[in-house]
Formats: C-alpha cells, sequence, structure tokens
C-alpha cells in the first residue's frame, strides 16, 4: 500500500498488519485502551482479546488486519472478516473493528483507511461491505451523509 500525507506534517501508511502487530506490541497498548473506551460494547462487559481464535481466524483466511501507521507508530488499524453470507451466496467483507485514534482523525485519515480496506475487499471479490458502527459515533454520522454507505440494519443487544 501506499503513504499518504494528510497535512504538510503528518505521512500515513496503510497496510497489511497480522493481529500480533496490534495485540503484541506495547506500544499499541494505549491505542488499544482508547479503542476500548470508545468501541467496546458494555453489555457483554469487559473486552478481552482471544488471541488463539483471532490466529485461527488469521490463519484460515477469513480475518484480515490493515495497520493506519504514522512513521513506525500504529495510529489506527481495520479487522475484516471476507466470507461468504450463506443465505446469499455472495462474498461480503465484514468490518469487526475500524479504529483511528483521536489525534489523527483530521485530514482524511479515516477516509483512506476506509478506501484502502474497500480496494481489498474490492479485490477480494466481495460483494459489498458491512460496517457495524455505534450508534452516535462519529462513523455513523459520516456514513449518513455519504450517499455511497446506505443503512439497512440495526444492531440491538440484549444482556443474558
Amino acid at each position: 500500500m501506499e503513504a499518504n500525507r494528510i497535512s504538510a506534517d503528518v505521512l500515513l501508511t496503510i497496510r497489511p498488519i497480522r493481529i500480533a502487530d496490534i495485540l503484541d506490541v506495547s506500544e499499541t497498548k494505549d491505542l488499544l485502551r482508547e479503542y476500548t473506551v470508545e468501541c467496546s460494547i458494555p453489555q457483554i462487559g469487559e473486552t478481552n482479546p482471544q488471541r488463539a481464535i483471532y490466529d485461527q481466524m488469521e490463519a484460515s483466511g477469513l480475518m484480515h488486519c490493515f495497520g493506519v501507521y504514522e512513521g513506525s507508530v500504529l495510529v489506527g488499524f481495520a479487522i475484516l472478516l471476507v466470507f461468504v453470507l450463506p443465505h446469499y451466496g455472495k462474498k461480503v467483507a465484514n468490518v469487526e473493528s475500524l479504529f483511528m485514534r483521536k489525534s489523527h482523525r483530521r485530514g482524511g485519515s479515516g477516509r483512506l483507511l476506509l478506501s484502502a480496506i474497500e480496494k481489498f475487499s474490492r479485490e477480494k471479490q466481495c460483494a459489498a461491505m458491512l460496517y457495524n458502527v455505534r450508534k452516535g459515533s462519529n462513523l455513523e454520522r459520516l456514513f449518513t451523509v455519504l450517499p455511497q454507505y446506505e443503512q439497512t440494519n440495526s444492531v440491538f443487544v440484549k444482556t443474558l
């Protein structure tokens, strides 16, 4: 993937990475804490990444990870699940996680990440991208004003 300048002093690179690059690098702990605060689902409980499950999904080709780097520092990431929806018989990319550090959400950095994962999904011959976004989030607001994104479903949670 290529490097993209979003301002005179910020150059970002988006590239495929491994789940280990997100979970196992000590420099990403603050990024993961920020992600957890903003994106976790409190009704399910504390986040607890299941490394063995992630490794299996990655090894099977189901899961694909992308990192957004400023220099050597991970400032954002996306995790895609690419699979055939049994009811339709069509391949889709489901965005399991999508996150940019709050300090890096300007200058189009988020749109660069969206563009990169959508390009990858087209190359994988996916018929559609499925985005599950938090109600009231900046991403939800963005998607409601961009005509290429259509809200088709809502997700509800009930604690058991």
